[in-house]
């Protein structure tokens, strides 16, 4: 289904972008590629992980087609066709996690529930993102911990930062359980696994003297734009509107602080209170409904509160969030509101048809509607973490009753 919907070209300059990279990767080479493209394209921007998986795809293009055609619509379906698999396998790995937790009927459920969300085919088939390959990684890493593969899950976080960093975003909850739940020795083995891992990515790179460069992608993605948010309808959106795509993130509104630090102090202040709520839960793998719970919450929190948003940044949202649909129904329609409001964002910032366009031309609050939509359903599903999760005071009773 998805590679029947590969033909819309999408959003033609990410898609360009993604041609012009593999294309480059492989008539220049991998390490070249970083500071050389062919036809003028941009350099990449994007970690090393990424380029490989693009130069593998690239190889395999020229092999059967023999020329790098960038107008073809052959080429275009095939760069999607990374993040089209990234799918695929997410829906096995959601069938392992939830057929683990409800049995194999549920795991089926959730697999089908990935499958057709018009989040995830948006994203992916229809606009030729890559936002499934670094989720698909990191519901992995979960995945082999809830199997108790802790060399496994080292290896997937490692190699989900070298596709994206904004993986980085689960690192401290995997830090959190790890360090509480293994003794010193598990917890320097699991760092070491990840360092091998991704020295053995980098050589390719290290062999072409183009280290300086892929650290240069790392630390300029951080304020790589200045916007407060960049089409991405979350609390900033639901109280700026559009003007948050024209107000710079470091200015300061009450004169106390800018923006951006305002959006990290939320952020952090949500992200232990949500590791407080989960802390006697996530800590043992087979609890699988707290750490998929947990993740969603969290990955909800760095789309919402953090500046500098980009609008596809909640999609590892939709793929964790596939379990909270067996909670209950409450919890189910929570999520699918989310995804439903994603969905939306997503269409106004690429929209499909004219009937997309008429819709945000005719409805001037849309947006915000979708921001607001997106911080209730966030609040209802903390609430509900707090009522399931969080650590129950007992009040002590008197011995003998009150005269």
């Amino acid at each position: 289904m998805r590679f029947g919907l590969s033909w819309n070209p999408g959003y033609g300059f990410d898609i360009g972008v993604y041609q012009g990279w593999a294309r480059s990767a492989v008539q220049l080479g991998l390490a070249q590629s970083y500071i050389e493209q062919v036809g003028g394209n941009m350099l990449p921007d994007y970690p090393p992980l990424s380029i490989t998986m693009l130069a593998g795809f690239g190889h395999v293009y020229q092999f059967i087609f023999g020329v790098f055609d960038m107008d073809a619509m052959s080429y275009r379906m095939f760069i999607k066709l990374p993040a089209i698999f990234a799918d695929v396998i997410i829906c096995g790995l959601l069938y392992m996690v939830i057929k683990k937790w409800k049995g194999r009927k549920a795991g089926i459920t959730g697999a089908w529930i990935y499958a057709l969300n018009p989040a995830a085919i948006y994203d992916s088939a229809l606009w030729g993102q890559t936002d499934s390959i670094y989720s698909m990684l990191l519901l992995a890493a979960l995945t082999a911990w809830i199997y108790e593969k802790r060399d496994v899950t080292a290896i997937f976080l490692a190699l989900s930062i070298l596709t994206k960093l904004q993986s980085i975003a689960l690192f401290p909850l995997f830090a959190f359980i790890i360090f509480t739940s293994t003794d010193r020795r598990a917890f320097l083995r699991f760092c070491v696994v990840g360092i091998l891992t991704t020295l053995v990515v980098l050589i390719p790179f290290a062999m072409g003297n183009v280290l300086e460069e892929v650290m240069n992608v790392y630390l300029g993605s951080i304020g790589a734009y200045s916007n407060v948010t960049i089409g991405a309808y979350n609390f900033w959106w639901s109280i700026l509107a559009d003007k948050g795509w024209r107000i710079q993130s470091s200015t300061s509104p009450f004169g106390l602080m800018s923006y951006t630090k305002w959006g990290i102090t939320l952020f952090g202040m949500l992200y232990i209170s949500i590791l407080y709520i989960f802390r006697r839960h996530v800590q043992h793998p087979r609890n699988i409904e707290a750490l998929m719970y947990c993740s969603a919450l969290l990955s909800a929190a760095f789309f919402l509160f953090l500046t500098q948003m980009h609008e596809r940044y909640l999609f590892p949202f939709v793929v964790f969030g596939v379990p909270l649909c067996f909670i209950s129904k409450k919890v189910a329609a929570a999520y699918w509101g989310m995804v439903i409001a994603f969905t939306v964002n997503l269409m106004g910032i690429m929209p499909l048809t004219s009937i997309d366009k008429a819709a945000f031309r005719e409805f001037d609050a849309l947006d915000s509607f979708v921001a607001g939509t997106q911080m209730w359903m966030f609040i209802f599903l903390m609430i509900v973490a707090v009522e399931r999760f969080a650590p129950r005071i007992k009040r002590a009773l008197p011995a003998k009753p009150l005269l």
